[in-house]
């Protein structure tokens, strides 16, 4: 019995830290990623075959929608105290195509990109264009 309880908190102090490090959740991480891996980027969306971005460390996952590829990074939080980072691609550029953005005619200039902070909660969206139609982005809710 003692076994058993001693593998269970291995295995589950194994798979938090795994998530933890698999998990980027900072701008300059997520960056660092799009360009070393730029090349990649460019070539799924010419081909329109995302799947393989999902090799690339650091990717947790993508999504394929109608009008914008989702690659996403990371979060952390729970409930209404949640984070989203990762980069979208667009092919018509459209600032808040991904579905954790803000209002687009809320964006204001902020620094490299754009952001929204919602006037009278918490939410805040940020995206940047990193160029070919893709946009890094991070949501707090």
């Amino acid at each position: 019995m003692k076994k058993r309880v001693f593998f269970a908190a291995v295995l589950t102090a194994v798979c938090l830290l795994t998530a933890c490090f698999g998990n980027l959740t900072s701008r300059e991480s997520i960056v660092k990623v799009y360009n070393k891996h730029e090349d990649k980027f460019i070539e799924a969306a010419e081909n329109g075959s995302f799947s393989d971005l999902e090799k690339i460390r650091g990717v947790q996952r993508v999504l394929v929608w109608d009008d914008y590829v989702n690659v996403e990074f990371g979060g952390s939080g729970f409930g209404p105290n949640t984070s989203y980072y990762g980069i979208f691609f667009s092919e018509t550029d459209n600032l808040c195509a991904v579905d954790v953005s803000g209002p687009l005619s809320g964006l204001v200039e902020y620094g490299d990109g754009y952001r929204y902070v919602q006037p009278d909660g918490d939410n805040i969206y940020y995206v940047e264009p990193l160029g070919n139609h893709y946009f890094y982005y991070e949501s707090h809710f």
